[in-house]
């Protein structure tokens, strides 16, 4: 307990003042509310104060079905609302803030768990500073996945699979990719039956097997069944993205079309122009990493990386850089690079220019610039 206080505190003081910075940064652009509030936030905004509807009155979007948007954050911000209904965007940054914040200490158990060589404080400092941190603290649904996500890894490590499972549910409510999760409880669930195929209570092993199993996907599944009962269609959320161009080409289509277009001069453009090489670049980049924990015999976080790019990256380029940056287990991936610098003087130069560039992408952020989504 005496360990963890002084970590909390350190988390907390840190992201005030990130957010005390933010705050001053945003003055030129119509303050930290407006600011902070842009692509998919309206969405999620909307979504907490009215529910789901085809929205005739939301600006360009038009009659755009929210269906692609999963319910457990909206759900969760239409709790917090009720709060301070008259402050709805400081309500929502200050709920994604203290998920951040709970989502950092999860972080640092998981970081002790599997990286004993990681002081608990340097996830704590980098993961603060990271250059695409800023989006925990936009109305996004970022701070809870990655909370949830970590959270259902931190059990597999301690093999309590039964609450792996319950939070995989949650993770599935959250954003479609939470499915992923349900390989490695399954795999564990095959190997704890094999083990124990010679017990005498068949029926309790049997239990044990299937009961994670069944639970995993719920989220998903229940959100499925509520959209066919709501427009008949219990793939909505998937079918729906066409309005946002997302057809099916599969991964390598989008790779080899990011790449020929080399429009790295879009990078900088306002979101209505997406640079698609830039784009690409981080799918490649995301894989790389994915590689790397491989080699590492990180299987569980190889697997969730990979699947991270690979499903969106299946019907389109656009928003990888932020489904890669803000991924936890990308972030461990730079974790253990940045721990390997002993000089406190170089660790210290590495932290400084994280830092600033966070701050260079915050500034994009209150643009709208495409490097920063």
């Amino acid at each position: 307990m005496r360990k963890r206080l002084p970590l909390f505190l350190l988390a907390l003081a840190a992201l005030a003042l990130r957010l005390v910075a933010y705050k001053v940064m945003a003055i030129p652009f119509g303050g930290l509310t407006m600011a902070m509030c842009q692509y998919d936030c309206g969405w999620y905004m909307r979504l907490a104060q009215e529910g789901y509807l085809s929205d005739s009155k939301f600006d360009q979007y038009g009659m755009y079905p929210n269906w692609a948007f999963f319910p457990l954050f909206p759900f969760i911000l239409r709790a917090a609302l009720l709060i301070a209904p008259e402050l709805p965007y400081v309500t929502g940054i200050l709920l994604t803030s203290t998920l951040f914040l709970v989502m950092i200490l999860i972080g640092a158990r998981y970081v002790q768990q599997t990286r004993p060589n990681i002081a608990s404080s340097l996830w704590v400092v980098f993961a603060l500073l990271f250059p695409f941190g800023y989006i925990y603290s936009a109305i996004y649904s970022e701070a809870l996945f990655g909370l949830l996500l970590i959270s259902a890894l931190l059990m597999l490590e301690q093999r309590r699979i039964l609450w792996a499972a319950v939070i995989t549910a949650l993770l599935c409510a959250a954003r479609p990719t939470g499915i992923l999760l349900l390989v490695p409880i399954a795999v564990d669930r095959m190997q704890h039956l094999w083990v124990g195929q010679h017990r005498s209570d068949r029926v309790a092993l049997l239990g044990e097997t299937l009961l994670p199993i069944a639970i995993a996907p719920l989220g998903l599944s229940l959100y499925m069944l509520w959209q066919y009962d709501a427009t008949g269609d219990g793939l909505a959320f998937s079918h729906v993205q066409i309005l946002w161009d997302r057809v099916w080409h599969g991964p390598l289509y989008y790779l080899i079309q990011g790449f020929a277009a080399w429009d790295w001069d879009l990078v900088l453009r306002p979101k209505e122009i997406f640079s698609q090489s830039y784009d690409a670049a981080w799918a490649v980049l995301g894989l790389a990493a994915a590689c790397w924990l491989g080699w590492r015999r990180r299987f569980n976080e190889a697997w969730l990386l990979a699947g991270t790019v690979l499903l969106p990256l299946s019907t389109q380029l656009h928003s990888l850089p932020r489904f890669v940056g803000t991924s936890p287990i990308f972030l461990f991936v730079v974790l253990d690079l940045v721990a390997r610098i002993r000089r406190p003087e170089l660790l210290a130069a590495c932290f400084g220019a994280m830092g600033l560039y966070q701050g260079v992408m915050v500034v994009e952020w209150f643009i709208a610039a495409n490097v920063t989504y």
